[in-house]
């Protein structure tokens, strides 16, 4: 759910190189040098907590690559134009181009612009061009296609470059990636009209390169085509080396800043971890370490995390520690950085509105939607279904105001994933497709156990639970 809303939430402090605590309502700061490579934000909902706000008390916590080194090279304007024809579905060659165009918008980063073009017969938009500001959206509309229908390549093509036209800035990198297993049997079937395309493509700016997978295509026209287009073909031999070859179009355009990326968050004081959004949490413990990988410059990830404190008493507070640890490829030493924040017990009833963090809080509302409407996409449920639009209904429009209100991007993004997610539901409860649970719930006491269930008992037979319009969709606001 920017690298996937992992899920944390509280007061808002950026890494520094020692443990420090903070006041009870301290300015967002953030502490880092040009020459480190990652910044760290740790956030807490709130300053204070008393017996009845605990439940809601929340830590965010924000890491990003920095971008110093993205500046250094051109912004991509990237069409991946990929075939849905029914042979696609053999050998799970489907399954891993999906992976190779989930592996591409991962590289990219918000100077960048891409656009996700499928073609059979017809060229269909999934994602028209924008700039890469919602990732999590983008990967949940390859979740909706799957393959069928005959080969028409120059629709495809065609539709790639349009959209590269369409978001053409100045100083771009711009480059159609087209991938296909089959030969044309649609559409424009001649190899100059095809070889022309690409040639007035390649002296309009955009490049073409070609990737023929499995042994049925026709090499001499994918060599043409990326000849013509001042790009490269390349022949892969079986589907699990798609990845790798889209890997190997992107080299030397992105560049990895952080190697062996770590976040460990630890309640050093007065409580536990009940919850991490995104995850299962068998029980509440005192310290939950995630491992990120390899940060590429301008990316950016999080964890949103629901605490417990344990003191109820004045004097008492619940404190915690964020370290993140990585490796620095380019001084080849391993850094570590920690930081702190604490929220204070208060016996007062009411908790002043100058100690909350709503940022914090309206990411918490958010993602607790979001995490209930993912599983009632998966299952079916109709019990999560209306408790997800109920979800939907009080925390959607003023979320939606104050991510506009305050500029923040990424919020927005959540907020535009959750009503896609909620309009997918209303949907799927239109045509009959969703079920209830209840029988299951009544013998899965655990609330994890049930989440398994719900996400996981419908696998092997589901399928969208609503094929809407395969239509464009916007990426930001």
């Amino acid at each position: 759910m920017p690298r996937l809303f992992h899920g944390v939430l509280a007061l808002t402090f950026f890494f520094s190189p020692h443990l420090f605590a903070q006041e009870a309502t301290p300015p967002p700061q953030e502490i880092t040098t040009p020459s480190e490579p990652v910044r760290l934000r740790s956030s807490l909902s709130q300053a204070l907590y008393n017996t009845g706000s605990a439940v809601n008390l929340l830590l965010k916590v924000d890491f990003t690559a920095t971008d110093a080194l993205t500046n250094k090279r051109p912004a991509l304007n990237i069409a991946l134009v990929l075939d849905r024809s029914k042979s696609m579905g053999n050998e799970d060659k489907f399954m891993h181009a999906m992976g190779a165009a989930r592996s591409v918008i991962e590289n990219l980063s918000e100077r960048d612009v891409i656009s996700i073009i499928t073609f059979n017969e017809r060229a269909v938009v999934l994602s028209p061009a924008g700039h890469v500001v919602n990732k999590a959206f983008l990967m949940h509309r390859l979740e909706e296609i799957s393959p069928g229908g005959v080969t028409d390549i120059s629709a495809g093509l065609l539709e790639g470059i349009a959209q590269i036209k369409s978001k053409t800035e100045t100083g771009q990198v711009r480059h159609v990636l087209l991938l296909t297993d089959g030969k044309a049997n649609r559409g424009i079937l001649e190899a100059e009209p095809m070889r022309k395309i690409a040639a007035n493509a390649f002296a309009g700016g955009i490049g073409i390169s070609t990737l023929g997978c499995s042994t049925e295509f026709n090499e001499s026209r994918l060599k043409l085509l990326a000849k013509a287009g001042g790009g490269r073909y390349l022949y892969v031999r079986s589907a699990e080396e798609l990845p790798t070859a889209f890997q190997t179009e992107l080299q030397g355009l992105l560049k990895v800043v952080a190697q062996n990326v770590r976040v460990k968050i630890t309640v050093t004081k007065g409580g536990k971890i009940r919850k991490i959004y995104g995850r299962f949490l068998e029980r509440p413990q005192s310290s939950y370490e995630i491992e990120i990988g390899n940060l590429r410059a301008g990316e950016r990830g999080g964890l949103l995390l629901g605490l417990q404190p344990s003191g109820y008493r004045e004097g008492e507070h619940i404190e915690v520690s964020t370290t993140i640890t990585y490796d620095n490829p380019g001084t080849v030493e391993r850094v570590s950085k920690t930081m702190t924040a604490s929220s204070n017990f208060s016996s007062s009833l009411n908790i002043d509105p100058k100690g909350l963090n709503q940022e914090v809080i309206h990411y918490g509302e958010i993602l607790a939607a979001m995490e209930t409407a993912r599983e009632a996409v998966e299952s079916f449920d109709l019990e999560r279904y209306v408790k997800a639009r109920s979800a939907f209904e009080k925390s959607y429009e003023k979320t939606h105001q104050f991510a506009l209100n305050t500029e923040n991007q990424d919020l927005l993004n959540q907020t535009f994933l959750l009503k896609h997610f909620i309009k997918e539901l209303d949907s799927a409860q239109a045509e009959g497709k969703l079920h209830s649970h209840k029988e299951a719930a009544k013998k899965l006491h655990k609330e994890a156990d049930y989440q398994r269930y719900l996400l996981f008992h419908h696998k092997a037979q589901q399928k969208a639970p609503a094929k809407h319009s395969e239509t464009s969709h916007e990426h930001s606001k």
